[in-house]
């Protein structure tokens, strides 16, 4: 069994990436491993017109940056929430992209030895709709991925 070193945690500011988190911390703790964090972000499929951006110079670039810089911010309120529970986050970045391949795509040039990803653990439609990056990047990663659900979520049962 190779070490683990490394831990990739990406997140999405939920309870499950909170929890996962929390987990990753844990395991690096014991094992003295260092903790990074990723945010994906992307582009709306579709943006209405009238959606309140106009204007010369405002365009898809002017979206871009909107979104970017608010994913920045909501990335290190996140880490700074996570380092006032004294989880130790060794770097924090944000990375534009569809979520699993971004995130496949980090671990393998990040040489990550481990993938922690919260789960929400829809079932049925909203799965469907919705998809499951945790499950996907379990299918498409180089390294072993641990999927965590939140305690809360698990405790009330499978469809809760």
């Amino acid at each position: 069994m190779n070490a683990i070193r490394r831990i990739l945690v990406p997140v999405d500011f939920s309870t499950p990436s909170r929890a996962a988190l929390d987990y990753a911390a844990e395991i690096a703790t014991k094992l003295g491993a260092t903790v990074d964090v990723i945010h994906v972000w992307q582009l709306p499929g579709f943006v209405p017109l009238g959606s309140g951006m106009s204007g010369a110079g405002v365009g898809e670039l002017a979206m871009t940056d909107m979104i970017r810089q608010s994913a920045e911010e909501a990335l290190a309120g996140f880490v700074d929430e996570a380092r006032k529970r004294n989880v130790v986050v060794g770097s924090a970045r944000t990375l534009a992209g569809a979520p699993t391949h971004a995130i496949v795509d980090a671990a393998r040039a990040g040489n990550y030895d481990l993938i922690v990803v919260g789960t929400h653990g829809r079932t049925g439609l909203p799965r469907v709709l919705l998809g499951s990056v945790a499950e996907n990047v379990v299918r498409h990663a180089h390294c072993p991925v641990l999927a965590v659900r939140p305690q809360s979520v698990t405790s009330r049962g499978r469809d809760g």
